[in-house]
């Protein structure tokens, strides 16, 4: 059987709507690289009356990690501690030692600890502290089979201590070569709906090899899991590689790096430099390959042409293309594209122009519609791509469709050998 999780966050903001709940996003991804699915996730009132019975519930279906996030602050309405003692039938216990360590966790930033921060010096009995990220300890106890975990709800603090304690914990739990294995195969510029299609020879669920699919604007990931045996990693192997196949160019990498990384990868392998000239996009194509540590060993610059008159001057994008074919055009795309590798003398370039919205669609030039050049070993190549939701979304999913047209471009007209 595979191994399971489950989380509950408190927190009467994350009910309201006053904050999202990342936390569970990011543990859910941890969990399954781990070969450990969420079975179950929850989020309570600040309340006792509601965090202790949920508390209690899922430790009646003994996974084999409870995770508790949020509600271990120094506030009347932080009750985490005190709801995990309850339910454990255990008592809340003060350490003087973990106080001396929120003491001096506020002393280092020059604050004096307010009284109000003794409370998070409790910890149920039996149970053991987690390394301070920021000032509220976190605290793991095992109550049978199940290992229960409380983290802080500031993301950036339960991250710490999630990779710094509670995996090592759990990979010694989970053990080696046991419970289940996760590929991760990572495509851009194609839908879930048209993937199920694809893939229509494939059991999704119930067979040797489950299939799973999680979307998002960095793109679409097809989820394999099986059983982490020596024949269950041959079985994913080769539903990996027939995917892939079947899949084609659309599929960037299994696991690892995301698609600006990946872009990069590929251009300082094959030592070409790269320009940007942009539109629609205002700047974030450049973002998103400066993002990643090294950049400027392949990336050499851009321009946002958002003005027309800054396409003609800059980029030397013909007023008479302007004027027949108008901004939003593959002429002006491919005209931008060339400019930009001229101008910065670049071996490659990508450019976007294009409607982002919410306004200043037509007929003919709707909101999403965006065309991505490319020059590629002195050939240039426009790509149309027809986008939706909101005006960010638009100019993020085109930002990443410049990066990815540029590496399917390389593939095709720069292999490898």
């Amino acid at each position: 059987m595979p191994y399971t999780a489950e989380m509950i966050f408190t927190g009467d903001e994350l009910l309201r709507g006053d904050g999202v709940n990342t936390n569970q996003s990011y543990l859910g991804e941890r969990l399954l690289d781990l070969g450990v699915f969420a079975t179950r996730s929850l989020c309570v009132t600040d309340d006792l009356t509601a965090i202790v019975p949920a508390i209690r519930e899922s430790l009646a279906r003994t996974p084999l990690v409870l995770v508790l996030s949020g509600g271990l602050g120094p506030t009347d309405d932080d009750l985490t501690r005190e709801a995990a003692a309850e339910a454990l039938g255990v008592p809340l216990e003060h350490h003087d030692d973990l106080l001396d360590l929120i003491r001096e966790r506020f002393a280092s930033r020059g604050i004096q600890m307010s009284p109000s921060n003794r409370k998070q010096a409790g910890l149920p009995r039996g149970a053991e502290a987690i390394p301070i990220a920021g000032t509220a300890p976190g605290f793991t106890i095992t109550s049978g089979e199940t290992l229960v975990v409380a983290l802080p709800g500031v993301p950036w603090e339960m991250k710490e201590m999630w990779e710094g304690t509670v995996e090592p914990l759990l990979r010694e739990r989970t053990g080696t070569g046991q419970g289940h294995a996760v590929r991760r195969i990572r495509t851009f510029g194609i839908g879930e709906s048209l993937v199920a299609e694809m893939l229509s020879e494939f059991e999704w669920r119930g067979g040797e090899v489950e299939i799973g699919t999680k979307a998002s604007l960095e793109g679409l990931a097809i989820i394999l899991r099986g059983p982490a045996t020596p024949q269950g990693q041959a079985r994913l192997d080769g539903v990996q590689k027939r995917i892939c196949a079947i899949l084609g160019d659309r599929v960037f990498g299994v696991d690892g790096s995301g698609l600006p990384e990946v872009t990069g990868e590929a251009l300082l392998r094959r030592g070409l430099t790269v320009a940007a000239a942009e539109s629609c996009t205002g700047g974030l194509v450049a973002k998103r390959f400066t993002d990643v540590p090294g950049s400027s060993d392949y990336f050499l610059g851009g321009v946002i042409a958002y003005e027309n008159a800054v396409k003609t001057r800059l980029l030397d994008v013909p007023e008479a293309v302007l004027a027949e074919h108008g901004a939003v055009s593959a002429e002006v795309a491919a005209a931008m594209a060339e400019g930009v590798r001229r101008l910065l003398g670049a071996d490659c370039a990508v450019s976007t122009t294009g409607v982002a919205g919410p306004g200043g669609g037509t007929d003919d030039k709707p909101v999403g519609l965006v065309y991505i050049g490319s020059v590629v070993s002195g050939v240039t190549a426009v790509e149309e791509l027809n986008l939706f939701r909101t005006r960010q979304q638009i100019r993020e999913r085109a930002a990443l469709g410049a990066l990815d047209f540029l590496r399917r471009r390389l593939a095709a007209q720069m292999p490898e050998d």
